[in-house]
């Protein structure tokens, strides 16, 4: 496991990555969502690590 998400809720898998993207549209402010590298699930993006992480971790 990686930054303490739990296990992936559609394949268990517990190789869950936290992705960031930068946005430079309006400033720049950079982005980031949990994302299964075995099946492709993911969160929807979010303004920190943290939140993002609390966000895959709530999913059912």
């Amino acid at each position: 496991m990686d930054k303490g998400f739990l296990k992936c809720p559609f394949c268990g898998s517990d190789d869950i990555k936290l992705i960031d993207r930068i946005d430079v549209s309006d400033g720049v402010h950079t982005y980031y969502h949990a994302k299964c590298s075995n099946c492709g699930a993911s969160t929807e993006e979010q303004k920190s690590q943290y939140d993002a992480i609390v966000a895959w971790n709530r999913r059912a």
